[in-house]
């Protein structure tokens, strides 16, 4: 099967659409059943390069569109054995929450979803962050995990969607906040994806002002933890997690020169918390 999804990834899309309606529900049963296959050329470079390439290029039906969602967002795919660490299944939620942001994409740009599935997407999609608690970034011989990264690109997703409820907007942002106190120091990357949510909700002019209680409420927990666990792990961790977080969401209000109120507070918090 490997060598024909490097054959329809290869296709001119007159030969990739008249081989979708050939074989299309074969191939796609088998890429969503190999969907965090710990075969990490097949999972990355070769599946999710493909489903890309079909949701985006229009070459999948709209009843398999519907069908990949009803499975990813069920408890065998995007909630598979959630809570657990350094198990495989962190590849099956993972890859399943690069999938639904495809297709969260395709329902922006091309609405297919009946209202009740896009807003059961919705609320699971606003609960992965929490609820995951995998953080491995690169897995020697399985390739890249990247949970937590992915999760904020699903997050991003849902906060730039139109048909997102506004009632989520706090889930999502607390997902993000708790990122920060799931143990050891994040270095692939994850705070520049996790900063990507907040950035998006100041590009849509949400209110300020809740996010500068959002930034107050992540300090003031940060504060009672140094008092309770003066020298453990667990607030160091935190601490260099947060600060990493807080200094790229600094620049990145810089350049976009929006949000003033909370750029400042970002600055002063950096500064409170910045040791020489």
């Amino acid at each position: 099967m490997k060598l024909q999804i490097k054959e329809v990834l290869e296709m001119e899309d007159k030969q990739c659409f008249s081989y979708m309606q050939k074989h299309g529900e074969e191939l796609f049963a088998y890429m969503l059943k190999s969907v965090g296959s710990t075969d990490g050329e097949l999972r990355d470079e070769l599946i999710y390069r493909l489903i890309v390439k079909l949701i985006s290029g229009d070459f999948l039906k709209r009843e398999l569109l519907i069908k990949a969602v009803e499975e990813i967002v069920s408890d065998r795919y995007l909630f598979a054995s959630i809570g657990e660490i350094e198990s495989d299944t962190v590849f099956i939620r993972s890859f399943s929450s690069l999938w639904l942001t495809a297709l969260l994409w395709k329902d922006k740009e091309q609405p297919f979803l009946e209202d009740d599935l896009r807003k059961y997407a919705f609320e699971k999609s606003a609960m992965y962050l929490a609820k995951e608690m995998d953080t491995r970034g690169f897995v020697d011989g399985k390739g890249w995990a990247h949970s937590i990264a992915h999760g904020a690109d699903l997050a991003t997703m849902a906060v730039n969607h139109p048909s997102l409820e506004l009632k989520l907007i706090p889930v999502i942002l607390e997902g993000v906040s708790t990122c920060f106190w799931k143990g050891g120091v994040y270095t692939d990357d994850e705070d520049e994806r996790l900063v990507s949510v907040v950035l998006s909700l100041v590009k849509q002019d949400y209110p300020e002002e809740v996010l500068v209680e959002w930034l107050e409420q992540i300090f003031d927990r940060l504060d009672r933890a140094a008092s309770r666990m003066d020298g453990s792990a667990t607030f160091y961790h935190a601490r260099t997690n947060i600060m990493q977080f807080m200094k790229t969401l600094y620049f990145a209000l810089m350049k976009a020169n929006q949000a003033p109120r909370l750029r400042s507070d970002v600055s002063y918090s950096i500064q409170k918390w910045q040791r020489v």
